[in-house]
């Protein structure tokens, strides 16, 4: 059974999962930065490795503009998705 990766990267962590057991394609369940997390507009990716590389892509752009992101979403157009930010459960 695979449920999917973690990986580290910079400060935080990359998650992606298989689209499904025995998948061949994989999508970014989330991307992990200080404490945040930030969860991209669903899409799937043909390798675990291409996945894993959009994330890392995904994780610089947001380090660099992570005050341009609200609580409701954000649109990336350099990257072309929607990023949503999910606060921490108090």
């Amino acid at each position: 059974m695979n449920i999917g990766i973690i990986e580290p990267y910079s400060d935080g962590f990359l998650e992606v999962v298989p689209e499904g057991e025995g998948g061949d394609y994989w999508h970014i369940a989330a991307i992990h930065i200080n404490g945040k997390a930030f969860c991209p507009s669903p899409k799937l990716y043909r390798s675990e490795k291409v996945a894993l590389a959009k994330a890392a892509q995904i994780y610089d752009w947001i380090t660099e503009h992570e005050p341009e992101i609200s609580e409701g979403g954000s649109y990336c157009s350099k990257l072309q998705l929607i990023l949503w930010y999910q606060p921490k459960a108090s």
